[in-house]
């Protein structure tokens, strides 16, 4: 099978999400993004700013809530592992300000029949003097591909030619895989089939740098695990990561826009608790603050910006065998009692929206919402639905050979140790408790052990937040049979098999088609129930310029921003 999985992101103690994404709106002047758009590799920087007005110093210093975890490519799948990979490594081509500028490739060609991508490299050096070549590319995307590194990426080369049949071992032969450099200069990739997102999915993705194998091979497994056993050719050098505290990086004069690029360094602090970034930006200690909760939005009136899109958050249950919530009618109970609406009002920051599916209305095609050509939804009304979540409720009971919700199994609610989860999960508990009388017990963990238990299955309940991707099946591939990122264990011989035949159509009439279809299904069937798009709230002084938040790209677009004097 063909899965298709734009960069996937777990929610690390995020406030909001994560890579929530490009449409600013609040009342911050223009520090925010702009609308995604599908662009071609040209473009020139933003440098409407003169020297005359910038500030003698160029450091932006910003405070986060949680560390990266890793600058290994093949390996990375967090939040903010990406927004430092964004600055400090170059892909072929990057996604910035809405739009596919150039990379490393300073041009490419796509064949007649939109299979083959032929990238031509610039002359780009490592931040050691390096040439970066064609090779490093292939090495890296093969890497990850290869069954031994055991990424939970492989799906983000899904479209590529036998990318899947070599990360599942069908192949063995990395030579038949549809990823070759043809010389020092030249990356041809070949795709299975035509597909209209692969440049947005290569210029928005996390996992498409390049890799330098000599390093991989001198440091093993501490291979991105420090400034020193990590090396990149992006527009900043990584000079300190004290872990749990600061993250240093510092401009790269030997990158290849350099003279583009004003910033001289940027450094984040990394705080976990929010009164403590708060007071360090009132004290003028930070230029800003990532995120900011809904609480310090009121403080704050008239500073703050928002960013949407990009992620949705839902709740994924346990529908193995044997688990509690493997009874279909249990799991739509619980959907039903939840007033989303009233929960985004009194926790979510600004920008947040109720969702009843698993596709981000914003993923579009030739200017058209695929959510919107293809509907598809949960049919939970935004406030919920008591009655019909009782009706549920009794119908599993009955299947359960129970006579009241006091005799259901303990349910466990696994949840991020963080202000914002903690408040959700106590909103959906009373919730729960309240429409159907269900007890759920809240198990609040540090985000490593969480994270964790995700990926153990060990768990009932999970509040997960993903990326959204750039293509319509990016979190829906994640629920067919024997998916790595299947956290809910779901099973259903029916929705793999509309999932396979959406990938492999002839047309995209019919892909999108059999998506709807397989879309529906797990809606009906609720091995996770869509709560909301998160909004994102950020503070940053009004000197900082040219600042972006992109919708996939590593959250903070940072690097052709400038200081101005102040």
């Amino acid at each position: 099978m063909i899965r298709k999985l734009s960069a996937l992101f777990l929610v690390l103690a995020v406030i909001c999400g994560v890579l929530a994404g490009c449409t600013t709106t609040g009342n911050k002047k223009d520090s925010g993004g702009v609308k995604t758009e599908t662009g071609a590799i040209e473009g020139e920087k933003d440098a409407s700013s003169t020297e005359s007005r910038l500030a003698d110093e160029q450091i932006l210093t910003f405070v986060g809530h949680n560390d990266m975890i890793t600058l290994d490519v093949s390996l990375m799948n967090d939040e903010m592992s990406a927004l430092v990979m964004y600055a400090v490594n170059e892909a072929l081509i990057r996604y910035s300000k809405g739009k596919i500028i150039p990379g490393i490739a300073e041009r490419y060609e796509v064949s007649d029949d939109g299979t083959v991508y032929t990238f031509h490299l610039r002359d780009a050096k490592w931040s050691d003097g390096e040439p970066v070549t064609a090779y490093d590319f292939e090495y890296a995307y093969l890497r990850l591909l290869s069954p031994d590194t055991g990424s939970s990426q492989i799906e983000s080369f899904s479209s590529v030619l036998n990318a899947m049949a070599y990360a599942n071992g069908e192949i063995t032969d990395p030579s038949e895989v549809g990823i070759k450099a043809a010389d020092e200069k030249t990356l041809v990739i070949t795709l299975a089939k035509p597909d209209p997102f692969f440049l947005e999915e290569m210029a928005q993705g996390i996992n498409f740098y390049p890799i330098r194998k000599d390093y991989v091979e001198k440091y093993g497994k501490n291979y991105g695990s420090s400034p020193e056993t990590f090396i990149g050719c992006g527009p900043f050098v990584l000079t300190e990561w004290s872990q749990g505290s600061k993250i240093v990086m510092e401009k790269n004069p030997l990158y290849w826009d350099a003279d583009n690029i004003v910033l001289e360094k940027v450094v984040e602090y990394i705080v976990g608790d929010e009164n403590t970034r708060v007071g360090m930006y009132d004290l003028g200690e930070v230029d800003g603050i990532y995120s900011i909760s809904a609480v310090q939005t009121v403080k704050y009136s008239g500073e703050y910006g928002t960013r949407a899109g990009g992620t949705l958050q839902h709740l994924v249950f346990m529908s193995k065998e044997g688990a509690v919530l493997s009874n279909k009618n249990l799991r739509l109970a619980l959907s039903y009692a939840i007033d989303r609406e009233s929960i985004v009002k009194a926790i979510s920051p600004p920008g947040t929206v109720v969702a009843d599916s698993m596709i981000d209305p914003e993923i579009s095609l030739n200017g058209e919402s695929i959510i919107e050509k293809y509907p598809a939804s949960s049919h939970v009304p935004p406030n919920g639905d008591p009655e019909k979540a009782k009706e549920y409720l009794n119908a599993a009971l009955s299947e359960m050979g129970l006579s009241s919700p006091s005799e259901l199994p303990e349910i466990n609610y696994v949840c991020l140790d963080s202000p914002t989860h903690r408040a959700y999960a106590e909103a959906l508990q009373a919730q729960w408790k309240d429409v159907l009388g269900v007890n759920v017990n809240i198990n609040i963990m540090p985000v490593p052990q969480a994270i964790g238990s995700l990926l153990a299955g060990e768990f009932d309940i999970f509040l997960n937040g993903m990326s959204t991707g750039v293509s319509p099946d990016t979190l829906l591939d994640n629920y067919t049979k024997d998916n790595p990122n299947n956290y809910a264990k779901w099973s259903n011989d029916k929705y793999t098999e509309l999932m396979n035949a959406s990938t492999n159509a002839d047309s995209l009439e019919e892909r999108f088609t059999k998506l709807q279809q397989a879309h529906q299904l797990i809606l009906d069937e609720c091995p996770v129930a869509p709560l909301w798009l998160p909004g994102t709230a950020y503070l940053f002084r009004d000197y900082v310029d040219g600042l972006y938040y992109g919708r996939e790209t590593g959250s903070i677009e940072f690097i052709y921003a400038r200081i101005l004097a102040h």
